[in-house]
């Protein structure tokens, strides 16, 4: 299994509220029907170091391999949905695909 990990940043002119609103909210909704989708789960930043990198959320999408993760996001309507969806209230994001490997598992 591998997860797909974004930084986004909202839109200038966009309150924290209005982006945390959007992003959990509709963009969510369009994220959820992904075709293979394993998981997904939101982190709302509180700190970021340095300040000025200032991301805030970090998005994390399961799936079961990067081809898998590489034809969800090609699958019409959502590749279609997601890109529009973003110019609501994204101003910038990045992703990279990871495999992770736990040294300590987090709390259930």
């Amino acid at each position: 299994m591998i997860k797909r990990v974004s930084l986004v940043r909202r839109r200038d002119g966009m309150s924290r509220e209005e982006f945390l609103a959007h992003w959990l909210g509709p963009h969510a909704d369009i994220v959820r029907q992904l075709p293979g989708l394993r998981g997904l789960r939101f982190g709302i930043v509180q700190r970021w170091t340095p300040d000025d990198a200032a991301w805030d959320g970090v998005g994390e999408l399961w799936f079961d391999s990067v081809e898998a993760a590489d034809a969800a996001f090609a699958t019409e309507p959502y590749a279609g949905m997601l890109v529009d969806d973003r110019k609501l209230f994204m101003g910038e994001a990045q992703s990279c695909i990871v495999e992770e490997r736990t040294a300590i598992p987090p709390p259930v």
